[in-house]
C-alpha cells in the first residue's frame, strides 16, 4: 500500500479505491480538517497539507515518519492501547496539536483501522474544534448567569432578613436606647452575611478563569451549604454535609463550588418528594472524591452517557447544560465524574479530583 492509491475494504466487501488525486480534492476542500494515514509499521504514507498550519511540519517533513510525532504522549499512549485491544473505530473529542511556536488547537479525532488482503491502514481524522469551543464558552457564560439569577431569587429573602434586622437596631440607636454595643456586635454580624452572600453571587457571575490556589475541601463546602439552605429548604429536601477538614486541593474555588450546586440542585430537582442529600468528601488512593448523593427516582443505565451531551435533559423546562459547565470546569482541574444509580433509590454523582501532596 502507497500513498498513491489507498484500498478501503467495506462491510458490503466491495473495495473501493481511493486515489491521491481524491485525496487532494478532499484537502483543498475542507480547511478545518487533517486526514493522516499510516500503514502497519507506523509510518505516514499520506498527509492533508493542512498539517502545515496546526504543526509547523511541511507534508513532506512527515512522509515516511512515524504518525507518534504529530500527537502528545498521552493521546499516543491511548490510540495504541486502543487498537491493542479493539478493532473498532476510535474516538475522542478536544485532543490538542502544538506546534514548533508552541501554540495549541482543539482537535475532534477520530481513528479507523481498516485491513484489505495483506496490507493494514490507519485513517486519522482531525476535525479543528476552536469554534466549536468558543460557542461552547458563549452558552458556558450564558448559563452561569441565567443560574445567578435564579440563586439571587432564592436569596432575596436571606438578604431582606439582615436588612430588616439592620433597621430595627438602627431605629433602637437613634432613639437613645441603652446596650448600643450589643446592639453594634449584632449589626457588624448582618453586614458580614450580607457581604458573604454578595460576594459568593458575583463570583458565581465571572466567567471561567483559571486561577488555582490551595483551597480546603470543607471550606467549599461549608460555602457550598450556606448558599443552598434556601434552594433546599424551598425543596422539602435536607442537605447533609460530611468534610475531611484535612483534605485540600489546588482548585479555583468558584469553580468547584459550581460544579458542586450545579449537582446539588440537579438531585433536589429529582426528588419529587421530601428527602436528603448527602455530600460526602474522602480520599481514596490518588484521588480525593466527593459523592453527591441524592433520593430521587434514580438514573437509567440508558441516560448515563446521554448526561454530559449538550441540551440533553429529562426536565421538562431544563436547559440541558448544567452537566455540560460541569464537565467542563472539572476537565480544567483534570478531574472526571462518575454517575450511578442506587441499590435502593436516587443516584450518586461522585467527583474524582486528583489528589495532591500538600
Amino acid at each position: 500500500m502507497n500513498q498513491n492509491s489507498i484500498v478501503v475494504e467495506m462491510k458490503e466487501k466491495n473495495q473501493i479505491i481511493f486515489s491521491k488525486d481524491v485525496l487532494d480534492w478532499y484537502d483543498e476542500n475542507n480547511k478545518d480538517r487533517v486526514i493522516i494515514i499510516w500503514n502497519n509499521d507506523n509510518e505516514i504514507i499520506y498527509i492533508t497539507n493542512q498539517i502545515q498550519d496546526y504543526t509547523g511540519y511541511k507534508v513532506e517533513e512527515l512522509l515516511g515518519t512515524t504518525w507518534t510525532t504529530i500527537f502528545q504522549e498521552q493521546d499516543i499512549k491511548n490510540i495504541q492501547e486502543h487498537f491493542y485491544m479493539f478493532n473498532e473505530k476510535y474516538q475522542l473529542a478536544n485532543i490538542t496539536l502544538i506546534d514548533r511556536d508552541q501554540r495549541e488547537t482543539p482537535f475532534d479525532i477520530s481513528i479507523e483501522r481498516i485491513i484489505s488482503h495483506q496490507d493494514v491502514a490507519y485513517i486519522c481524522q482531525l476535525n479543528n474544534r476552536t469554534y466549536i469551543n468558543e460557542l461552547e464558552k458563549i452558552i458556558i457564560n450564558s448559563e452561569k448567569l441565567v443560574q445567578a439569577a435564579q440563586l439571587s431569587a432564592g436569596l432575596v429573602h436571606e438578604i431582606r432578613n439582615p436588612l430588616t434586622s439592620l433597621k430595627g437596631f438602627l431605629q433602637l440607636v437613634q432613639s437613645g436606647v441603652q446596650q448600643k454595643e450589643e446592639y453594634y456586635r449584632v449589626m457588624i454580624g448582618e453586614i458580614d452575611k450580607l457581604e458573604k452572600i454578595t460576594t459568593e453571587l458575583l463570583q458565581m457571575a465571572k466567567p471561567l478563569q483559571n486561577q488555582m490556589k490551595k483551597e480546603y475541601i470543607h471550606q467549599l463546602m461549608d460555602d457550598v451549604e450556606f448558599m443552598m439552605n434556601t434552594q433546599t429548604t424551598l425543596k422539602h429536601v435536607e442537605l447533609k454535609m460530611s468534610a475531611n477538614k484535612e483534605l485540600a486541593i489546588t482548585c479555583n474555588a468558584s469553580q468547584i463550588k459550581q460544579v458542586l450546586i450545579n449537582l446539588i440542585l440537579n438531585g433536589a430537582e429529582a426528588m419529587s418528594e421530601r428527602g436528603t442529600i448527602r455530600v460526602n468528601s474522602y480520599k481514596r488512593q490518588n484521588h480525593i472524591v466527593i459523592d453527591i448523593i441524592d433520593e430521587g427516582e434514580g438514573i437509567s443505565p440508558d441516560f448515563v452517557n446521554e448526561l454530559q451531551q449538550p441540551f440533553f435533559t429529562t426536565k421538562e423546562k431544563g436547559t440541558g447544560l448544567g452537566l455540560v459547565i460541569t464537565q467542563h470546569i472539572l476537565e480544567l482541574h483534570h478531574a472526571t465524574l462518575e454517575v450511578k444509580a442506587n441499590e435502593d433509590k436516587g443516584s450518586t454523582f461522585t467527583i474524582l479530583l486528583p489528589y495532591q501532596e500538600q
